[in-house]
């Protein structure tokens, strides 16, 4: 190794210019498994288990029958989601309709009546898409429940 003396002593020397390797830091060539003293016998499996464990787990999975199977149509929410999707979607296919009906039509009140005229058919030209979005959302996640629970005839 060089002098030590050029050489940062916070850092690593042989990552520092002048570095000369001798060699002690070199890999080992391969000396096999006696080398290290594990011996050259074979390892056996792991010990099993003792069976009493065994037979006590089956005697519990065997106490506890399967679960019922889950039917959706006694679900009143499942329900209330197959009425209130449709009524997103149409109500906000119709709100977007009279909305733009209303914008365009050319005729704007002033006075009281430009919130009938302006402010409603603006913010239900808002709102309309997210409702057409939701409603149509909760028609695929209603439609996916049922397919998870649906099970054939046996």
């Amino acid at each position: 190794m060089s002098d030590t003396r050029n050489f940062d002593p916070r850092f690593d020397p042989a990552f520092q210019r002048g570095y000369k390797d001798d060699g002690s830091g070199a890999p080992q060539p391969y000396r096999g498994i006696e080398a290290l003293g594990l011996g050259a016998g074979p390892v056996g499996p792991a010990p099993l288990e003792p069976l009493e464990s065994r037979d006590a787990a089956v005697a519990q999975a065997q106490a506890h029958p399967e679960p019922l199977p889950v039917s959706l149509q006694g679900n009143p929410w499942i329900r209330v989601l197959w009425v209130i999707a449709p009524v997103f979607v149409l109500g906000g296919v119709i709100g977007q309709a009279w909305s733009q009906t209303l914008l365009f039509s050319g005729s704007y009140a002033s006075g009281p009546s430009g919130f009938a005229s302006y402010v409603a058919p603006s913010v239900m030209q808002s709102v309309g898409p997210w409702m057409v979005l939701t409603g149509l959302a909760a028609l695929v996640g209603v439609v996916f429940l049922h397919a998870v629970r649906w099970r054939a005839a046996e």
